[in-house]
């Protein structure tokens, strides 16, 4: 087992508490000073890794906050640094009223090249709170070190090259259809004083886009990646975050080679990489992931060896070449092929049937020493296959460079081709269907549909279930493609054999619903759609909403209808066992005298949580209607959390309310949700438009502290008692919500932020349109087989006639017309 030199190396099957006693005793606190300043450090602006170049000011800024203002204060701090004489740290003072302040850190004295730590505290209880969620610490690093951009020798090229394999070796990206070895231009740096010492941006946006093929929505932090090639025999990537962040439970991801610089090892047993002619390479599973969320357990990265980092200038030759291809049509089947710089020429053959890897690759080496080949192409272009028999066929490409007689790389794609004048239909019929079958569990027509489904010869089929108003003008295709679920191999070979049925349960009552499915015999795809619509009453708890569901803003609730409730809760609490959607009890609605205003009605809400707070816990809701703040904006209220307005008490401890996005961990302060009407006497709560603007989805709603979670909101939904349908089914219980999985367990806020102020202006409209409508099939249930119905049809009889016999795994060189093919 090998130990971080930076932090504790552990891989723990399950977790285990050590040093706890079954009988623990509780020791009280320090009493908190009720007339506390309140001071703390907010997040800042400045970075806490201070890095600057040794020609530039060495000083960096810092903010202080405080919560009560009147007087002039200078606050007292204990100061840590890893060597003392190098840092000047100015006084944290308040003058009269002043909320905020400044201080300054110089390190003027700094040695070029020596990194220098710092952390700052308030202890004293008369300046703090002792048990707030704000930060009363700051820890940050000065370094005074210059970096020259890396140039080709001739001084021409400026920028190098970064290709990648770690990001798809991430929860197996690449089997997920992303490409597994992105490939960027970066801007190089090396260190003035450290030759060798390299750093560049490289896990950002374009790296992301050239992982995923077009944009992807993430959270990063803007860092540096270092390399260290010092030593060119024995490069290593350094222990590092990326700052990237891809699931929001894991956290950051980090990176180091596995060496002796980054752990307790044998230097002789480490895997370094090398430095040869501005090309620098490291050897297969030689880089370590390691997940914020996990610290301490690492995970084999370049798992191919085809991370690879060109110095600017220098050029390695590429041979690829990728083919798609397209269905067959008219007796014709086109194979795109797609080259790149280095890619002069490929040479391809067809071959009878589905080759696997190992064929593919003999067939390949074959070609190449026989020189006998169909075909060959230059440059981009497509194939086109024509008088063939039909049948499946696999077409292999021996890839060639400029003036080259040597194979550098080989390519392959099979794919189904059917003769002009044949046909290879997708035989599949399917329906959705109403059954009592199920009633003893209380699942009738009111609130589930039989799904059956019976072909032969289908290789892939890829299905969902919608609201039928939310796919109206949508892309079927399209829309498979995103929300989609795949048969099984086992639900495929039931389908095949006859009898695939199953049951969607937690629908609606009295709506209508469509399912899609794509089903594909190696041949051809097709799209089939059944309509049905549920029996009984439609009952708006059941569902989930988005702005594009509010009502008018004539038909929003008024101001005393709202204050007048006691509005029964429905939600979906994240730190439940199980969590479904379930009645968490009642809100009220009162208003806010101390920050109301006549132009803008403010309220507290207070019940939201599901926390019954000692005192204080309501949420701030800004009534909407009619209101020239939100002039543009539908909607009921838009609820707004503050750290100074929004907080109460709860088990003795400062609880805190705020909005999280599925972008990340994060907690935000502002406007996070607008909460309004989507039927008579129902209001739901959305992410906030003008938040979505901003890239980010609010979507839960948190109440707790830096160090605990107390409850995690989601789908929230107010009910006027008198409109009230009743509770949830079972079946309805049951269904996953659809924000449910984004959800983060065991969830620990990384950061308290503040959203931008809100700037709400007259005739002003949000850019928000409706989302990708979700997959309602969440978990099937089996069902009986659909009964057998008679067909009445004209039968005949004939004598059964022998079929053609081939050998096993054999595969047959065919050529690319049918006049050159084999006899």
């Amino acid at each position: 087992m090998k130990t971080l030199k930076h932090i504790l190396w552990a891989f723990l099957a399950t977790a285990v508490w050590a040093g706890c006693s079954d009988d623990p005793t509780y020791t009280k606190g320090a009493e908190e000073n009720p007339d506390n300043y309140g001071v703390y450090f907010p997040q800042q602006d400045s970075p806490v890794e201070v890095e600057v170049d040794p020609a530039d000011e060495a000083t960096v800024t810092y903010k202080v906050r405080r919560a009560k203002y009147l007087d002039a204060i200078t606050v007292p701090v204990e100061i840590t640094t890893s060597e003392e004489g190098i840092l000047e740290i100015e006084p944290i003072t308040f003058g009269p009223g002043e909320q905020e302040t400044e201080f300054t850190v110089s390190f003027s004295k700094a040695e070029e090249g020596v990194k220098y730590t710092c952390e700052i505290r308030i202890e004293d209880p008369r300046y703090i709170s002792l048990y707030g969620p704000r930060a009363t610490g700051l820890s940050f690093s000065v370094i005074r070190a210059g970096w020259e951009p890396v140039t080709s020798a001739d001084g021409t090229h400026t920028k190098g090259k970064w290709r990648d394999e770690i990001l798809s070796n991430v929860y197996s990206l690449s089997s997920a259809g992303f490409n597994p070895y992105p490939e960027i231009e970066v801007e190089i740096f090396q260190r003035s004083d450290i030759p060798g010492y390299y750093r560049m941006k490289v896990y950002g946006d374009e790296m992301l886009k050239a992982l995923a093929g077009g944009p992807v929505n993430f959270q990063g932090r803007d860092l540096y990646t270092f390399v260290d090639a010092r030593d060119p025999d024995k490069v290593f990537i350094p222990y590092q975050s990326t700052g990237l962040t891809l699931v929001t439970d894991d956290g950051e991801l980090r990176i180091a080679s596995n060496v002796s610089e980054n752990f307790m090892m044998d230097e002789s047993t480490g895997q370094y990489g090398t430095l040869r002619d501005g090309v620098i390479t490291f050897p297969a599973q030689s880089l370590l992931i390691e997940l914020e969320k996990t610290a301490g357990a690492f995970y084999r990265a370049n798992r191919d060896g085809m991370l690879r980092i060109l110095l600017p200038g220098v050029e390695v030759p590429d041979y690829t070449v990728t083919l798609a291809k397209s269905e067959p049509a008219d007796g014709v089947v086109n194979i795109r092929a797609s080259f790149v710089a280095d890619a002069r020429a490929m040479k391809f053959s067809l071959f009878e049937g589905v080759l696997d890897a190992g064929q593919t690759s003999l067939a390949a080496q074959d070609m190449d020493a026989s020189k006998n080949f169909d075909g060959e192409i230059e440059g981009s272009g497509t194939i086109r296959i024509e008088n063939k028999a039909t049948g499946k066929y696999t077409l292999v490409g021996c890839i060639y460079g400029e003036g080259d007689n040597t194979m550098r790389d080989y390519v392959s794609i099979s794919f189904g081709y059917i003769a002009k004048g044949d046909q290879r239909p997708v035989i599949l019929t399917m329906g959705l269907e109403a059954t009592n079958e199920f009633a003893g569990q209380g699942i009738t027509p009111d609130n589930s549909a039989k799904f059956y489904a019976f072909g032969e010869n289908i290789e892939s089929v890829t299905y969902g279930l919608f609201r039928t108003d939310r796919i109206e003008g949508k892309n079927h295709d399209e829309l498979l493609d995103a929300k989609g679920l795949k048969f099984t191999a086992e639900q495929l070979a039931s389908l095949n054999d006859g009898h695939f049925s199953t049951m969607f349960t937690g629908l609606n009552g009295d709506s209508a619903y469509t399912l899609l499915l794509r089903a594909g015999n190696g041949y051809i795809h097709k799209i089939i759609q059944a309509d049905y619509r549920t029996t009984g009453r439609y009952n708006p708890a059941l569902d989930t909403f988005e702005y594009t569901d509010f009502l008018s803003d004539k038909e929003q609730p008024s101001l005393d209808y709202l204050k007048s409730t006691s509005w029964n809760y429905y939600a979906v609490d994240y730190t439940d066992a199980k969590p479904v959607r379930r009645k968490i009890g009642q809100v009220t609605i009162e208003e806010n005298a101390e920050q109301s205003s006549q132009d803008l009605p403010v309220l507290n809400v207070k019940g939201l949580s599901g926390v019954e707070f000692q005192e204080g816990g309501a949420i701030l809701g800004m009534y909407m209607p009619g209101v020239s703040t939100f002039a543009g904006y539908n909607g009921a209220l838009a609820l707004f959390s503050d750290q100074n307005l929004t907080t109460g008490i709860y088990e003795g401890q400062t609880v805190t309310m705020g909005f999280v996005p599925l972008e990340n961990t994060n907690v935000y302060f502002g406007y996070g949700m607008f909460m309004g009407a989507v039927a008579e006497g129902y209001l739901y709560c959305v992410p906030s438009p003008a938040a979505l603007e901003q890239g980010l989805t609010f979507s839960f709603l948190f109440s707790g502290s830096p160090s605990a979670l107390f409850s995690l909101m989601g789908e929230m939904m107010l009910v006027d008692p008198a409109k009230d349908l009743g509770g949830l089914s079972s079946a309805a219980l049951e269904r996953i919500a659809i924000l449910r999985k984004q959800a983060v367990e065991a969830f620990t806020p990384r950061n308290f932020v503040e959203l931008p102020r809100f700037s709400g202006a007259a005739g002003r409209t949000p850019a928000v349109t409706a989302r990708m409508p979700e997959n309602l099939i969440v978990a099937p249930m089996p069902a009986l087989a659909p009964s057998v119905k008679r067909s009445a049809a004209r039968i005949s009889v004939m004598p059964a006639v022998p079929a053609p016999v081939s050998a096993a795994g054999e595969f047959r060189n065919v050529g690319i017309r049918a006049e050159k093919a084999e006899k």
